[in-house]
């Protein structure tokens, strides 16, 4: 499933990301993980901070 962020926020490696970014879902690892090629950058999954696309 792939996800938002509805407002900025920090990942887990301090790194901001703006307000739309595209997120997978982890199950495994019950992790965001963003959709870029160049970078691994995660976010702990919070319903006030993302929505299903």
């Amino acid at each position: 499933m792939q996800y938002r962020n509805k407002v900025n926020v920090i990942s887990i490696q301090g790194i901001e990301i703006d307000e739309g970014a595209l997120w997978n879902f982890d199950k495994q690892l019950n992790l965001f993980i963003l959709v870029d090629e160049d970078e691994y950058i995660t976010h702990k999954p919070n319903a006030d901070l993302f929505e299903k696309v």
